[in-house]
């Protein structure tokens, strides 16, 4: 119970601590100007992200820190591994999810910190269990190329991005078997289409139902 207090206590200060960073909206980006003879397509780098709206006070930022966190210690009270796996996904995720929810964009180095760590976390959680590897890196193969399949036929309308983060997720789930991996599809998918029921949108950010419904089926199903 105290551990799960106490982890729920430091996601909380984790996440009030991103919402303040984040507050600075150093992750946005202006386009290269082009030349006066040039009309370049429109792309998501042509956007000038200083320009759009202020994204709010993002008060969800320190509860989901906190519930992240205690969740994670409360999986950890049956396998330690949880601590280890899910740490720092779920840390990086929220920086992710900020930035996902605000400018429709998931940063390639938070990405690559995201993936960097959840590769060696998932090496040292299983390092007795080899054969986990093969299959978890089967399911990271077959995730990313299923999203890049939805990316080139909806032409961009999920951003390559998400195929990078769905890699990550297909491998931190894979490491728990094929019913976490479409566990974590599924509801990823259900949250996102509920969200977009709510708002009445047409499109939404996925990245931030993508990183959620992971974390939901990896702590469920464990590893």
């Amino acid at each position: 119970m105290w551990a799960i207090l106490g982890c729920g206590v430091a996601g909380g200060l984790i996440g009030q601590w991103l919402r303040r960073s984040t507050a600075r909206l150093r992750y946005r980006h202006r386009p290269a100007p082009a030349a006066p003879d040039v009309t370049p397509d429109a792309t998501p780098d042509d956007i000038d992200e200083q320009a759009l709206p202020l994204p709010g006070a993002r008060w969800w930022m320190p509860l989901a820190g906190a519930l992240a966190w205690a969740g994670v210690a409360w999986r950890a009270e049956t396998d330690w591994r949880a601590y280890l796996l899910w740490l720092p996904f779920v840390t990086i995720g929220l920086y992710l999810a900020a930035v996902d929810l605000d400018v429709c964009r998931l940063p390639d180095r938070a990405q690559l910190g995201l993936a960097a760590a959840g590769l060696l976390a998932g090496l040292a959680a299983t390092w007795t269990e080899p054969r986990r590897w093969l299959y978890a890196l089967g399911w990271t193969l077959g995730v990313a190329g299923l999203f890049w399949l939805i990316h080139l036929v909806g032409r961009g309308a999920l951003g390559f991005g998400d195929v990078k983060l769905a890699a990550t997720c297909g491998w931190l789930l894979g490491l728990s078997g094929l019913s976490a991996v479409w566990a974590g599809l599924g509801l990823s998918c259900l949250l996102a289409l509920a969200y977009a029921l709510v708002r009445r949108s047409k499109s939404v950010a996925f990245g931030p139902w993508l990183i959620l419904g992971s974390l939901v089926a990896g702590l469920w199903l464990g590893v």
